[in-house]
């Protein structure tokens, strides 16, 4: 990674599309169960969601579909600021949206329009987090990611950025090593209903990737099985280092900057060649979405 002072590696956008929703603050990619992929994106002014299935062609023009989330049973989301951060998908084509206040996940079935769980992220007294998670002008989530023991990694802004790995109170953390991330095609698995995680084990940035991400506003895996953070404030992109068991530093490996852009950018998603998807939280329904070359989550073939 380019050291504190040195300049990234930019990366530049070849291409611009339209959301046809207003401060998107989340994207990510799922696969439905017939295999066709789809572009999902949320945001925090409306509880709206936004989705396009991929055509073949790079090039073809994108059909977005829009969906009014505030009326589907049992998940108590307001239709004006529902405070949506961040989305992910599981392999079942399962939908987990982040909500920011109150702190919690929700987990749709898009097929069928209902709530498979429900996940309270709770933040103990004691803990050395707890005052910044509960202070109303802090951050909470802003970034999550599926861990294959049935675990979320969340990604919490600002004062301070951390990394949270949430779970039932009892377990242990998996961390993000080899087979923590939720494999690609699997089902996240949880149980059905009401769940509490607390956390498990936290992260903070080290120096250098505090440089080169002055705060965490997307977490996203690559198809190369990487995590990578997005931040707005350095509109820059990282890919991380593993995250030990038990919690400590967290370092970036390399990063990448965005350049210039028109917009906050909110939300992470890569295409399957590891290009970057980068949505932009703004006040039009417009040029709000952008894709970045070169890739940079490429799946290294056999040497």
């Amino acid at each position: 990674m380019a050291k504190h002072g040195h300049k990234l590696a930019r990366l530049t956008v070849v291409r611009v599309e339209d959301v046809p929703i207003k401060e998107v603050s989340g994207v990510c990619l799922r696969r439905g169960p017939d295999g066709a992929m789809a572009l999902v994106a949320i945001g925090d002014r409306a509880a709206t969601a936004a989705w396009v299935v991929l055509p073949g062609d790079d090039r073809a023009a994108l059909e977005w579909q829009v969906a009014d989330l505030s009326g589907l049973p049992d998940a108590d989301l307001p239709a004006d600021d529902p405070q949506l951060e961040a989305v992910c998908a599981d392999g079942a084509g399962r939908v987990l949206l982040l909500q920011e206040t109150p702190p919690r996940a929700v987990l749709i079935d898009p097929a069928t329009r209902t709530v498979a769980a429900t996940i309270t992220l709770d933040i103990p007294a004691g803990h050395p987090l707890a005052d910044a998670w509960d202070d109303p002008g802090g951050s909470q989530g802003e970034g999550v990611v599926l861990l294959a023991n049935g675990h979320l990694l969340v990604a919490k802004e600002k004062d301070p950025s951390a990394f949270i790995e949430f779970g039932p109170a009892g377990e242990r953390a998996s961390g993000i090593v080899d087979g923590a991330i939720l494999a690609d095609g699997v089902a996240w698995p949880i149980a059905p209903g009401l769940h509490a995680f607390v956390p498990l084990a936290t992260w903070l940035p080290d120096a250098g990737l505090a440089a080169t991400c002055r705060d965490f506003s997307d977490l996203e895996v690559g198809p190369d099985g990487r995590l990578y953070v997005l931040s707005d404030k350095s509109a820059s992109l990282a890919r991380l280092g593993p995250l030990a068991l038990d919690g400590g530093q967290a370092t970036a490996e390399t990063a990448w900057s965005l350049g210039k852009v028109k917009g906050k950018p909110e939300g992470l998603a890569f295409t399957k060649n590891g290009r970057a998807v980068v949505a932009l939280d703004t006040t039009r329904a417009s040029a709000n979405i952008l894709l970045f070359d070169p890739p940079v989550a490429v799946v290294e073939g056999p040497s």
